[in-house]
């Protein structure tokens, strides 16, 4: 049976339909004698208008001159030839498209069929994709971060950061292995890892062209390019921040004027002394010295003189703990702070102990030179002997400095053994707790307000309250003088909370006046912080104040953050969910684990005024508030620098890029009266830096 056949009418509709744009020219002139609709829409005209149009009126003289080779090449060979090229359409866009010229030689006839397809989404893709492209090789390549990639452990791509930190070339590393980078003893893990696919961040070593190894963290992705996967690792060079970890390690065990073991060593010293003496049936004495002399040279040849004078009673006492040891153990020295020391010293027979004692003494008959000076200093004593009287380092400190400050009142330049006369000191103690009492009932406590500026002291972060005693007798005491009695006696609780209530209402007041971003810093005590009711009564004293959480930053110490892991991350996470602001307070001093800090979510970190005093001249204070601020930094912490007073100080801070300043060079501390019309002007922008 015969099928029908298709007229030509029927072809044309067909033509019409298709999305590719179709046309046939005589080749000759290139006369139109066909066009579909789609190529029509080329020029803008109908299929009866292109008919008879040349392909040089349609697109132009020079175009039509561009494309005859390849017509010349169709009727040359007979074959189709295709190219590529772009056309502004008639809204005066450009476009791609693929035009594919394929020959008729039926007998009579000379003529070329145009098949045309619009490519430009595709072309558009390719760009976009040649783009990115681009523009990864170029975050590649300019990285400060080594990165490469491998397939299978095989390397296929580095970059000039990795090189150069490593000392290899390219041809050295790609198409290499990469455990041939990997020291024996971290091969096993990198293998488990490449293995097990996983993305993942941890800690090794890479082996460097010249033999060394260097310390590297380890960021590894896994990356898809078209139907091929590859894993791209980020290798982080360590090195400055394990020698920052390394001096915050160092500083928070030791102190850095002398560089003595400082107050964070001596109890974990202490507990190892007296399980050493239980076992061998030995005695422990704790040697508590104080330094009469040196507020005198601070006062009157500055402190450089005072801590030259530090440094050298400090290598004195060292050098009698090393030749006047115990012949059981060594004598352990520690600077405690300030002009304060402690000894700890094993001994059998008393007077192994009273001779050393001695020649304590005696170190201070000679004279200290400074410059061209002949200072002379002496010492006060207190000794505490275990196990008779303490058995926990913190008694035996306690007594030992009981019987210093007994030594001191008698006239100094003498030693007091611990006894128990000077347990009745513990009454005048006890007045103090009992005044303390009245003073909570009684409201004698105040609030200071000290404001925290950017170093050009144009914009304000925030305040910091500072509580203040208003003792009946005694006037104005700082809280150096209460708070540690405050904590003996439990009512460092109930005072906590007032000064968080008190500070509120005064954000309150603030806001009020126009300070809309109002925020102010309340300090912790370990106590506080560490009691079952804590974060319910920071919620409460929020409601009562009727402000967000947004409104409070509260300042932690170092080691109020390293106990129970658990309880206290669930702490710091409640807090920071209510907005409130937390920072770690006195930074650098006493601080253990880097690592710890890296989980905890932490705002701000304050770098302890010790190290601020001694800028710009101290180059070991520049090079650690340098490490501190760059530690911040890179854990996206804000910082700020505490006892700022001078405008050395304020440039050389600005110099390093410390953001926050909080000192008398800015603003002194000021009651809420005073504060009130500090801010105001504050506001307004009359207030200079002062």
């Amino acid at each position: 049976m015969a099928l029908p056949s298709i007229n030509l009418e029927e072809l044309k509709q067909l033509a019409d339909a298709v999305p590719a744009m179709l046309a046939c020219f005589e080749s000759s002139g290139f006369t139109c004698l066909y066009a579909n609709a789609a190529y029509g829409k080329l020029s803008g005209r109908s299929t009866a208008q292109m008919v008879g149009v040349t392909y040089a009126e349609m697109i132009g003289e020079h175009e039509a001159k561009a494309i005859r080779p390849y017509v010349d090449q169709v009727m040359a060979t007979g074959k189709p030839a295709n190219y590529v090229r772009t056309y502004t359409d008639i809204d005066q866009r450009q476009r791609w498209i693929e035009v594919s010229l394929v020959p008729n030689r039926e007998v009579g006839m000379d003529r070329v069929f145009v098949l045309i397809s619009d490519i430009t989404r595709h072309r558009d893709a390719e760009f976009a994709a040649q783009v990115s492209a681009d523009r990864t090789r170029k975050f590649f390549e300019a990285s400060e971060e080594g990165i490469l990639f491998h397939t299978g452990g095989v390397i296929t791509d580095v970059n000039p950061s990795l090189l150069r930190v490593m000392g290899y070339s390219e041809a050295e590393m790609v198409g290499h292995n990469t455990l041939e980078f990997v020291p024996p003893q971290a091969k096993t893990e990198v293998m488990q890892v490449i293995a097990s696919g996983v993305e993942i961040a941890y800690e090794s070593q890479v082996i460097c062209r010249d033999g060394s190894l260097l310390d590297v963290e380890y960021i590894v992705r896994n990356l898809s390019w078209g139907e091929q996967s590859q894993r791209m690792v980020i290798v982080r060079d360590l090195t400055a921040r394990k020698v920052a970890e390394s001096r915050i390690r160092y500083l928070a065990f030791n102190d850095p004027l002398t560089g003595l073991p400082n107050r964070g060593q001596v109890e974990e010293r202490f507990g190892i002394f007296i399980d050493q003496c239980a076992k061998q049936n030995w005695q422990f004495a704790t040697l508590f010295l104080d330094l009469d002399q040196v507020k005198r040279v601070n006062d009157s040849l500055g402190h450089h003189a005072g801590d030259a004078l530090l440094c050298e009673v400090a290598k004195r006492l060292a050098r009698v703990c090393a030749a006047e040891g115990s012949v059981y153990n060594e004598a352990w020295l520690a600077r405690l702070g300030g002009d304060e020391f402690v000894i700890a010293l094993s001994f059998m027979h008393r007077n192994e102990l009273d001779a050393f004692v001695t020649a304590l003494l005696q170190t201070f008959h000679q004279s200290i030179r400074l410059g061209s000076r002949e200072l002379r200093v002496s010492a006060s004593v207190g000794v505490a002997i275990y196990p008779q009287d303490g058995k926990t380092p913190s008694e035996l400190l306690k007594n030992a400095d009981a019987a210093m400050y007994f030594a001191k009142n008698q006239g100094r330049a003498t030693v007091r053994y611990f006894d128990a006369s000077l347990a009745l000191a513990a009454d005048l103690a006890i007045d103090t707790e009992q005044e303390l009492s009245a003073a909570v009932t009684g409201k004698q406590f105040v609030l200071y307000f000290q404001p925290q500026l950017s170093l050009d002291g144009t914009k304000l972060f925030g305040v910091e309250a500072l509580i203040r005693w208003n003792h009946p007798v005694r006037g104005l005491v700082s809280p150096e003088y209460f708070i540690r009695v405050a904590e003996d006696v439990h009512l460092i609780l109930p005072i906590g909370q007032w000064v968080m209530d008190e500070a509120l209402a005064q954000v309150k007041r603030w806001q009020s006046q126009g300070w809309s971003a109002a925020r102010v810093a309340v300090n912790l005590s370990s106590n506080q912080f560490r009691d079952g009711d804590f974060v319910r009564n920071v919620v409460a004293a929020l409601e009562r104040a009727k402000v967000k959480g947004d409104c409070l930053e509260l300042e932690l110490t170092e080691r109020m953050v390293m106990g129970d892991e658990k309880q206290v991350l669930g702490v710091l996470q409640t807090l920071k969910s209510l907005g409130i602001t937390l920072s770690v307070d006195d930074f650098g001093t006493g601080f253990s684990s880097l690592s710890r800090l890296r989980s905890l979510p932490i705002d701000q970190l304050k770098i302890d005024q010790s190290f601020v005093q001694d800028l710009p001249e101290s180059h070991s204070a520049l090079a650690v508030v340098t490490s501190l601020i760059q530690l911040g930094k890179g854990l996206s912490m804000q910082v700020v620098a505490e006892g700022v007073e001078t405008e050395a100080q304020r440039e050389c801070l600005e110099l390093l890029g410390c953001p926050i300043a909080q000192g008398f060079l800015s603003a002194r501390p000021m009651p809420a009266d005073e504060f009130a019309p500090w801010l105001q002007s504050f506001l307004s922008g009359s207030l200079g830096r002062s």
